[in-house]
């Protein structure tokens, strides 16, 4: 199948999550694609309940774009979802990233904790969340990464978010109330950092979505039009944890993560 490979990109990517504290975890997307003179508006929302059983919906129908306030709404009756994110801490400057050619990437976290109401299929669901949003005008094939790690660990009093970025020009963001660290080592099951003071330990390890993107666009076969095999080929995974944090092996908190692994294509 032939891919696009030349002419103006642009892509707006909303990232919206919560996860109250049974483990009832909403993820959502609400993208803006531009592509030569193609324009497209995608929105998906996955659901993954208590006990792990995912739903995905998604839908190709405008909605109103969220304005990106102190209090966030999202809302769409074609997914059959409602919820806001009222801000708790100031944005963060997550990542940046220019190429020769003057195109770039910027990932805002404009909502890195909010405490969220989410309303679904009747029934109210009340935790933490967060947001962010990606603006791009690099091609995502073109993007000099070869595995991505992010996530977020969100409680009452510990806001911990990572971006760690591998490839020709590694990108490393990891943020622990604010304060930036540049020495976390990951592992399967915990992230060190803090010069070995400070641990997050995860326990349960769900997974949400596996697979490679060439398969999750199995339900709109005609998105692979727009990416070529490297992005085809690329394999993502999300997670979610229960997770604890220590200072110096003494438990600090406890609550939820939310993690994925994306392992570029060749």
């Amino acid at each position: 199948m032939k891919t696009f490979n030349s002419g103006n990109f642009k892509l707006e990517k909303l990232y919206l999550d919560s996860i109250d504290e049974n483990g009832n975890c909403f993820i959502i997307y609400h993208a803006k694609l531009e592509f030569c003179f193609i324009r497209i508006t995608f929105s998906e929302l996955i659901f993954s309940d208590k006990n792990g059983i995912v739903i995905d919906k998604r839908t190709l129908k405008k909605i109103r774009k969220p304005l990106l306030n102190d209090l966030l709404i999202f809302y769409s009756h074609l997914l059959q979802i409602k919820g806001s994110w009222k801000r708790l801490e100031f944005a963060l400057p997550l990542l940046s990233f220019k190429d020769g050619m003057k195109n770039e990437l910027i990932w805002n976290c404009h909502h890195p904790k909010a405490l969220t109401e989410i309303e679904y299929e009747e029934t109210s669901h009340k935790g933490f969340g967060y947001g962010e949003t990606i603006n791009m005008t690099i091609k995502p094939w073109n993007l000099p990464i070869e595995e991505l790690r992010w996530g977020r660990f969100l409680s009452e009093n510990y806001t911990i978010i990572w971006v760690d970025w591998k490839g020709n020009y590694p990108q490393h963001k990891f943020f622990c109330n604010g304060t930036e660290y540049n020495d976390a080592i990951f592992e399967a099951e915990r992230i060190v950092f803090g010069s070995g003071v400070f641990c997050l330990i995860f326990k349960e390890i769900i997974i949400i979505r596996r697979g490679k993107l060439s398969k999750i666009f199995m339900k709109m076969p005609w998105m692979k039009i727009f990416f070529n095999r490297r992005i085809l080929n690329s394999t993502e995974t999300k997670y979610k944890a229960k997770t604890t944090f220590s200072e110096n092996g003494e438990t600090k908190s406890s609550g939820w993560s939310l993690f994925e692994i994306v392992i570029w294509g060749k």
